[in-house]
């Protein structure tokens, strides 16, 4: 029966190892899947849509080639389908089968003139969320999620390339290769054994069955001794055996030669296995052992067991050269750690930018605003800033060229975007607030600024920038991709409507705890009140050391230029950002005398002239307030501010 099952056992570790490798070799899957695109009409762009590249999982490969100018880029869908609306482009989707196709879609809203598209480059656009460019051909990685897609193009006025393919990895792993090649083994092995077992059993039972000659029981049993060759005799001494003579001798010579096989015949059937006796020692007198000794069965089944070795060895080779792949995988779930759960409103649209299209265009702000801060160029400085912003940079421009040791304006800095604000919208203008801080300077505080762009070809522009106060609490924002409403300038949800913040602002300013609105801010944390009052003070004193009989001084402040710019916070809040013009009015009270600018050269810079009648000065404050709900019990408070020199211009009358 041991015979049975180690057949048993072979047939089945034959069957587990066969299909194991089988598994590896005949029925193993391709590891990549392709597709091509077939353009059949040029354009200058072609626009792979999101599906086609989720047509199969994991990560995929695009390679494009057959121009001289490659360039690709990838995007939000719909940022993509804004920017191709006033261009014709091969737009790759796929069908109802799965298959990839190209359609020609002309210009939605035709903007040049003439019968043909003029071209326009597509490098450089704030809506890519990554762009790449390359001669010749281009072969990248990519994991694209939902609702990206690519842009594929020349430099925007040739055709775009001919040769696009993209290739996905497809898991051909075989995770039963392992165990199934495992339990083989294991069986192979039990074979071995239970044929090892069946041929001990074998060989333990071959041995003689038949029992001895039963001696009489009157009949002594003789003690034998080796003859010459060997032969054992027994009876009586030898003596008596030498000595007998004729009939009588013969017949006691044959009795004892009957006895004598009698008795071998006995001790042979006492010692089946061949032990040492009577009739199984040589001339020596050492045990010799028979051809049929059960002994060798053992040593027998030993050369078997060492022919079942290489078939062991190539099972663990086969195990050893197995990769991952052929070993199921388990990986334990990470426990999710408790996160504020944030609920998106009904309808709510995506927001205007995503983190890393924020990285990228603050990287590239800082970078373009240094250089036009360093060249004092204004053209330069106008395609990253806008509004107020460039404002105070033209001035500072003008002031510094005529002013060698005037102080170059706030710089943008281009490190790591802390807070980033989108306003949920899909269409344009749009804008976003960012908390920036510059990288490597421990020291410096962080950045607060709003940007905002134009239209789907315009580049994303800084209208407002200021310093975040060390001390500033951020109200609880929107996760960036979720984004938040822009309020409107006259809105009434919030203690006091974005287009009123800057007056009540100013007329704290004026009046401080006295003014009307003193209740509604947070006063004790405001470090840039107390700051203006200082400057004031000094300057105010620095009139009378010299002017205090022949000259007024008169401050004033207001709303400053531009519309306010607010966001809302996850508390029905918002952070609105406005500006604040204190005014400077500097009048000569007696009658011939002239204020002398020529201490102030910044003021002689803007005015052209050193003794004036009278002179007014403007500085442009760049407000961030935090600011509650209406009926919230908390407070204005000031989140960041920035001032500068905006403006001056002489009074020729007192009046």
């Amino acid at each position: 029966m041991r015979f049975v099952w180690a057949v048993i056992a072979f047939v089945l570790a034959a069957a587990l190892i066969g299909a194991g490798i089988a598994q590896r070799t005949v029925f193993l899957g391709p590891d990549s899947a392709s597709t091509r695109v077939e353009i059949e009409e040029e354009q200058p762009y072609i626009l792979v849509d999101a599906e086609v590249f989720r047509a199969h999982t994991g990560t995929q490969t695009l390679e494009v080639s057959g121009a001289e100018q490659v360039f690709v880029a990838y995007g939000r869908t719909a940022d993509m389908e804004a920017w191709l609306s006033d261009a014709p482009y091969n737009h790759v989707t796929l069908n109802d089968a799965g298959e990839a196709v190209t359609e020609s879609v002309p210009a939605a809203e035709p903007t040049w003139e003439g019968p043909e598209y003029p071209g326009r480059s597509p490098a450089g656009s704030d809506l890519w969320l990554e762009e790449h460019s390359a001669e010749n051909e281009f072969s990248k990685r990519l994991q694209l999620p939902e609702g990206v897609s690519v842009l594929i193009a020349s430099d925007g006025h040739a055709p775009a390339p001919s040769e696009v393919s993209i290739v996905w990895p497809i898991s051909n792993a075989t995770p039963w290769v392992g165990p199934l090649i495992a339990a083989g083994a294991l069986l192979l092995l039990l074979g071995v054994i239970l044929y090892a077992l069946g041929v001990r059993h074998v060989r333990r039972s071959r041995g003689p069955r038949r029992k001895g000659t039963v001696l009489p029981p009157t009949e002594p049993i003789a003690v034998g001794r080796r003859g010459r060759r060997g032969a054992v005799t027994a009876g009586r001494p030898a003596k008596e055996i030498s000595t007998a003579e004729g009939p009588a001798a013969d017949d006691a010579a044959a009795d004892g030669a009957a006895a004598d096989g009698a008795a071998a015949d006995g001790a042979a059937a006492e010692q089946p296995n061949g032990s040492v006796g009577a009739g199984g020692a040589g001339d020596s007198g050492e045990p010799t052992s028979s051809p049929d000794d059960s002994s060798s069965g053992p040593r027998r089944g030993g050369r078997r067991t060492l022919l079942a070795l290489p078939a062991m060895g190539l099972t663990v080779a086969l195990l050893t050269g197995c990769s991952p792949d052929v070993w199921p995988q388990f990986t334990a779930s990470p426990t999710p750690s408790p996160t504020e759960t944030v609920v998106a409103p009904e309808n709510q649209q995506a927001p205007a930018m995503t983190d890393a299209q924020a990285e990228k265009i603050v990287a590239d702000v800082a970078e373009t605003v240094a250089e036009a801060d360093e060249t004092r160029d204004a053209d330069l400085a106008a395609t990253r800033l806008e509004g107020i912003a460039l404002q105070m940079r033209e001035v500072n421009y003008r002031i510094r060229g005529e002013v060698d040791d005037y102080p170059a304006p706030l710089a943008i800095p281009g490190g790591r975007v802390r807070i980033l604000l989108p306003q949920a919208f899909d269409e344009w203008p749009r804008t976003a607030m960012l908390v920036v801080e510059e990288d490597g300077a421990e020291n410096a505080p962080p950045s607060i600024m709003t940007v905002s762009q134009a239209d789907p070809w315009a580049r994303y522009k800084v209208s407002s920038v200021a310093s975040l106060e060390a001390s500033a609490e951020i109200p609880k924002l929107a996760p960036w991709y979720f984004g938040a409403a822009l309020v409107p300038p006259d809105s009434s949800f919030l203690s006091i409507p974005p287009s009123e913040l800057g007056a009540a602002y100013a007329d704290i300013l004026a009046k401080g705890e006295k003014s009307e609105f003193a209740t509604m801010f947070d006063l004790e944390s405001d470090t840039f009140r107390a700051a203006v009052e200082e400057k004031r003070a000094a300057t105010l004193a620095e009139l009378n050391k010299t002017g205090e009989e022949t000259a007024s001084l008169e401050f004033q402040q207001g709303p400053g230029p531009g519309e306010p710019t607010a966001l809302a916070t996850l508390e029905s809040g918002a952070i609105v950002a406005v500006t604040v013009d204190e005014v400077d009015l500097v009048r000569s009270t007696a009658e011939g005398a002239l204020i002398k600018l020529e201490g102030d050269r910044p003021l002689v810079a803007l005015t052209g002239e050193e003794t004036v009648p009278g002179v007014k000065t403007t500085y442009t404050d760049q407000l961030f307030f935090s600011v509650p709900a209406q009926g919230s019990s908390e407070k204005i408070r000031l989140l960041g501010y920035s001032s500068g020199l905006r403006d001056a211009e002489i009074l020729e009358t007192e009046g």
